[in-house]
């Protein structure tokens, strides 16, 4: 019971960085000229640094293989995620931007800044490892397919230095980094860490001015956030726990991981890329904000079905 409390708490500090986004924005401090710069300071600095630095681990030859099942599984699980939010959004008839933000907002969640320290409250440095392997598959998707579902332009077309972008290179130097153990001089690292670490605050504040910008609204979702915090929520980590019960070669705290990094709520960083590509950042802040109220429910509730 005190784990489970402990994980209330974690995600509920979350929700200090949304309100004084919000606050900002209703003090007039943060604008949306503003909110353009910080998701530009978060696509182009503090989240490669984040990635990069996260990556610097040491491990052993039977964590490196389970490692490499959990980046399986967040691969294979985030695309088998993409069909069934496509078959979601044909079957409630969802089209356009809204269709697209709903995919993109059920599909990615925060798996890095929210996923890291729950999975290391739970299983300490070993959990922080098998976090960062499922965040390399999760993110290489995110900044590759997850790009071109919310930033495609008519007809589906979208320029290669969306995809090849700096985060997709990061998450390169970072993979690179752990299968080789070579370790980061100190001199980078620092730096790289302090960057990094300004990803959550940022991401978070940027949700919160935005939903600020929208009025409370935000916090009463409508059918369509309803439905994709039901999905990214309930389903599919529903889906994922029986997948991974029919696996017996993946070692129990690997699934327990993948199984919560499933449970996350929706990407803090999912406004601030549709916020750049110009698609429905406002109704991805409201899943945002719902998903990450909702978590503090779900999230111990999935901790706890794991252990069964």
């Amino acid at each position: 019971m005190a784990e489970l409390l402990s994980l209330g708490r974690e995600i509920g500090v979350l929700f200090v960085y949304v309100f004084l986004g919000a606050l900002g924005r209703l003090a007039g401090i943060l604008s949306v000229e503003s909110d353009k710069v910080v998701s530009n300071i978060i696509f182009y600095f503090t989240m490669p640094a984040l990635t990069i630095a996260s990556m610097s681990l040491s491990v052993n030859t039977s964590q490196l293989y389970e490692g490499l099942l959990v980046l399986i599984s967040a691969i294979v699980l985030v695309c088998l995620s993409y069909s069934f939010v496509v078959f979601v959004s044909r079957v409630f008839k969802i089209g356009g931007k809204m269709r697209d933000a709903f995919c993109f907002g059920s599909m990615f969640g925060n798996v890095t800044y929210l996923g890291f320290p729950i999975c290391y409250l739970l299983f300490g440095k070993i959990g922080i490892f098998y976090a960062a392997l499922y965040s390399l598959g999760h993110n290489l998707l995110f900044w590759t397919m997850g790009v071109w579902i919310i930033g495609k332009k008519d007809e589906r077309h979208i320029k290669w230095s969306d995809i090849l972008n700096i985060n997709v290179i990061s998450i390169a130097v970072g993979s690179l980094l752990a299968v080789t153990h070579i370790s980061v001089p100190n001199i980078l690292l620092q730096p790289l860490n302090g960057l990094g670490e300004a990803t959550v605050p940022l991401a978070l504040m940027l949700v919160g001015s935005m939903m600020a910008d929208e009025g409370g609204r935000m916090l009463v979702p409508n059918k369509l956030a309803s439905l994709s915090a039901a999905v990214k929520l309930v389903v599919l980590p529903g889906l994922t726990l029986l997948l991974l019960r029919a696996l017996p070669f993946i070692a129990p705290i690997a699934k327990t991981v993948v199984l919560l990094e499933m449970g996350m709520p929706a990407a803090a960083l999912a406004p601030a890329v549709a916020r750049k590509y110009d698609g429905a950042y406002n109704f991805l802040s409201q899943v945002v904000v719902v998903t990450t109220l909702i978590s503090l429910i779900i999230v111990p509730v999935l901790a706890w079905l794991s252990t069964y």
